[in-house]
């Protein structure tokens, strides 16, 4: 299923925007003009991965330094072993879409 979610004016280079689809936070990255999405909540701990620091295409979480690859949501290094999903963008007349699962 293919959700609308913001424009894309509203996430400049190389920040975040938090959106929640169905009670679920997800971050959305603009990464050098890429765009990624991911769960918001780190696998390890409850932290924002909002919060943390980008670089190389991943994430660090601001709690306890674990990082994630913002295109697989895999978790690449510790404390963090389980992987946050990731989520294929979209994007129509400048809007992202994000597709979810359908739970129909």
């Amino acid at each position: 299923m293919k959700v609308k979610t913001i424009n894309i004016s509203e996430i400049s280079e190389n920040s975040v925007k938090v959106v929640n689809v169905d009670d679920k936070d997800i971050a959305i990255f603009n990464v050098e003009g890429d765009f990624y999405a991911i769960d918001d909540l780190c696998s390890h701990a409850e932290a924002s991965l909002a919060e943390g620091e980008v670089f190389d295409c991943k994430v660090e979480c601001p709690l306890h330094g674990a990082e994630f690859d913002l295109k697989t949501g895999q978790a690449v290094t510790l404390p963090a072993t389980k992987p946050v999903a990731s989520y294929v963008i979209s994007i129509e007349d400048e809007v992202i879409y994000l597709e979810m699962e359908d739970n129909a």
